[in-house]
């Protein structure tokens, strides 16, 4: 029997894994490990809740990260506004995003930062949130040349004869989202019988609430809501007592409602930056520059929290700055330093996951799907190394 929490907190980051600590890769340049939940303003009397029951409190307050010498060096120009009117115009391409969520904001922050445009590349987003299938799609259709999607449609698309392929992988596995439940309902046991909002009655958010339901051995009805968006105005209406919810929303609901959150379960394969394999063959060299202006933006959201706070917040769309600061702060250990493609937990789930529908998928192997050969590229000439310990030439185009 769980206790009651009373003004816990609880680290969101990679924690468990089958109920033993999670061993995370850790990456040079990647900050410690610290609690997002931490209060800043208001002292909420609700809490994330791990299985163990265990009550955590870790300071949050800003803190010098040892990235910071590296964070002042010439990047200063890559704040908004620092990008010179002189400067040519680049490369024209496009890039749509399949959600508005902080995973997939790099892009779009590297356009607004200037950093693309100090690699001659002018990157433009037709869309963002277009979902996962019309994120691919729009790739073959030829409507842009880039998209930020799950691992999943890609192999779909590869499955059904098309040439997508991953090009990046911005971030690490993690926990991509929390079972909240409105702020009387502080302890697993008062799920029991409740009504929880998910977007399909199967799909990922079901498995995860169920993931969640079943670790604390209590039933409730699951209520396919069709939208986070449409989650996050039941439960803020109390229509339903409890909604699975990405991280994003999950921080936003904390602070605007006081919810207290259940943990989820590990994303193996989050996806990244997909492209065609025509698109790499008819344009390396931009293809190259775009993969290059992702790793520069991870460096700038890791290193220079002042000015990416701002871009993210206009992102996300988020009109309380504290939780787009929280957000930054649980995002930045996530985001790879060396972001190389990859399917984390190896190819076996996806292939399982995909042998129902297509008959092929137990012969799909990761060099189908993934091209590893920019980050490769940039790692043999030790552009990650020189960016990292401050050298200016390895930032720059």
């Amino acid at each position: 029997m769980s206790r009651p929490i009373n003004n816990t907190t609880c680290d969101l980051g990679l924690r468990e894994n089958n109920g033993r600590p999670f061993k995370e890769s850790r990456q040079p340049g990647t900050p410690a490990e610290y609690d997002p939940w931490r209060k800043r303003e208001r002292n909420f009397g609700h809490s994330i809740i791990r299985p163990e029951g265990q009550d955590v409190t870790i300071d949050l307050r800003r803190r010098k990260l040892g990235l910071a010498a590296a964070g002042t060096l010439a990047l200063d120009l890559l704040a908004p506004g620092g990008v010179p009117e002189s400067a040519a115009a680049g490369r024209k391409t496009r890039m749509v995003t399949e959600l508005r969520e902080t995973v997939q904001s790099l892009g779009w922050i590297g356009v607004e930062a200037g950093i693309f445009r100090r690699l001659d590349i002018e990157l433009a987003f037709p869309k963002i949130g277009t979902g996962s299938v019309e994120s691919v799609a729009g790739l073959h259709r030829g409507e842009w040349e880039f998209a930020q999607t799950g691992i999943v449609p890609v192999a779909q698309s590869v499955l059904d004869g098309h040439d997508t392929v991953l090009i990046l992988t911005p971030v690490q596995s993690h926990k991509g989202g929390f079972v909240m439940a409105k702020r009387d309902i502080r302890t697993p046991e008062q799920l029991g019988g409740a009504r929880v909002g998910v977007l399909t009655k199967e799909g990922p958010s079901s498995t995860a609430t169920r993931s969640v339901l079943q670790r604390w051995e209590v039933s409730a009805t699951l209520v396919p809501l069709g939208s986070f968006q449409a989650i996050y105005a039941a439960l803020a209406a109390e229509r339903i007592d409890a909604g699975y919810l990405p991280v994003d929303l999950s921080f936003r609901g904390r602070r605007e409602f006081g919810w207290n959150g259940f943990q989820g379960v590990i994303i193996g394969i989050p996806g990244g930056v997909a492209t065609t394999r025509r698109n790499i063959a008819a344009n390396r060299e931009l293809v190259a520059g775009v993969v290059k202006g992702f790793v520069n933006t991870i460096h700038f959201f890791k290193t220079r929290p002042e000015a990416a706070v701002p871009l993210l917040q206009r992102f996300l769309q988020f009109t309380d700055r504290v939780t787009v600061e929280e957000l930054r702060e649980f995002h930045a250990p996530l985001f790879q330093t060396v972001p190389r493609p990859a399917v984390f937990f190896g190819m076996q789930g996806l292939k399982d996951s995909l042998s129902n529908r297509y008959p092929a998928a137990g012969k799909l192997q990761p060099s189908d799907i993934v091209d590893s050969s920019f980050i490769d590229e940039l790692e043999r000439g030790g552009y990650f190394q020189r960016l990292y310990s401050g050298d200016a030439r390895g930032r720059s185009g």
